[in-house]
């Protein structure tokens, strides 16, 4: 291919775009106009020669955008989390670089150029942890592109140098937060909820006493929750097993409250709210709370189980178990602990050696004195 912008004698721009037998030119009064003609072109050109090429081969050429539609029919389509999937794929077509160039030549540095455009625009930029997670959703597609289908021989997300994984949260809810939240949905613990914002209320606070995630809360059945035998079954989990939830006293009086929630349509789920209504209410809650600067998020009741539990469970393992944890190291994830905390487990005496006990009774005397 061959191509080229210059300046003419009388200042105009003209650009000049050809591959093989055919060739392209224009004028333009800027030079930026000029350059932008000449990228259009070329793409156009090498797309209209890959076609004639697969043509005479009878074969189709099949672009990326063709390709993500595809995914998200015959894979997206199935998952449990299909479609949030098929949402992030309409946002590949439309804001990946080049999803209209062939698949087969599609390469690494697109996805840099798109990494760097969604982590760097001054609106809405994208955390390191969601380029993470579009990559994941890229490389699953790609694989599938080759393994499956058969249309390219590389993975190009595997080329990329990927952004630093962020560090997890340690993000703790506070008392006061809890209370400005449950004020701001109108919910008094206690009660049986009448309103959706109040059922949101005493999901929080399910999730803050079970570790239950937020969709494992709003889609339970009624005969998933066994107060008499204290657990709340789980039949089908994100990680794709079953899970049993046990439930202490005061979890028990929180799903009380929930099964005597009035019910229209002869429902068999104990909440009336969507998890999309539950996320959208919260997050007004959170504004009316004037929280939203505060980095609370509805997970960190996942987080503040996790770190109330360890200090009940000592066994790891067992943790694990609540919460669904098929590798150990999420329970370093999810626990922890506040150095407040910390202090007081440290200074339970029944822990405390003799020679430690001695020290601490001489320091208490002399503060007496």
């Amino acid at each position: 291919m061959r191509s080229s912008v210059y300046q003419r004698a009388n200042g105009k721009w003209k650009a000049d775009v050809a591959l093989d037998d055919e060739r392209r030119t224009k004028t333009f009064d800027k030079k930026s106009d000029a350059v932008l003609w000449q990228k259009e072109n070329e793409r156009d050109l090498l797309l209209n020669k890959r076609t004639r090429e697969a043509l005479d081969q009878r074969n189709i050429i099949v672009t990326v955008a063709e390709a993500l539609r595809r995914y998200a029919a015959e894979v997206s389509e199935f998952k449990k989390t299909g479609k949030k999937e098929k949402q992030r794929i309409r946002y590949f077509i439309d804001t990946l670089p080049n999803v209209d160039f062939p698949l087969v030549k599609y390469r690494a540095e697109y996805l840099v150029q798109y990494h760097d455009m969604v982590m760097k625009r001054s609106i809405n930029p994208l955390s390191a942890s969601s380029v993470l997670r579009d990559y994941s959703t890229l490389s699953a597609f790609f694989n599938w592109c080759r393994r499956d289908k058969g249309w390219i021989d590389f993975n190009p997300v595997e080329s990329v140098r990927k952004p630093k994984k962020p560090v997890h949260r340690v993000r703790r809810i506070e008392t006061d937060e809890v209370d400005k939240i449950l004020t701001a949905l109108n919910y008094v613990p206690g009660t049986v909820p009448t309103t959706k914002m109040q059922q949101v209320g005493l999901i929080w606070l399910i999730a803050m006493a079970t570790g239950m995630r937020s969709g494992e809360i709003v889609g339970r059945k009624i005969h998933d929750i066994l107060l008499d035998r204290d657990c709340v079954i789980l039949p089908d989990t994100k990680n794709g097993t079953s899970r049993v939830v046990p439930l202490d006293d005061y979890a028990k009086d929180l799903w009380t409250l929930a099964l005597r929630i009035r019910r229209t349509n002869n429902s068999s789920k104990v909440f009336s709210v969507s998890d999309g209504s539950r996320d959208t209410l919260f997050r007004k809650a959170r504004t009316v709370a004037k929280l939203d600067d505060a980095d609370l998020t509805f997970h960190d009741s996942r987080h503040e189980a996790a770190s109330v539990m360890a200090k009940r469970i000592k066994n790891a393992l067992t943790l694990c178990k609540i919460f669904g944890w098929k590798d150990p190291k999420f329970a370093l994830v999810y626990y922890n602990p506040t150095n407040d905390e910390i202090v007081d487990e440290l200074n339970q005496s029944k822990f405390n050696p003799v020679y430690r006990k001695k020290v601490i009774k001489v320091t208490d005397d002399l503060k007496i004195a």
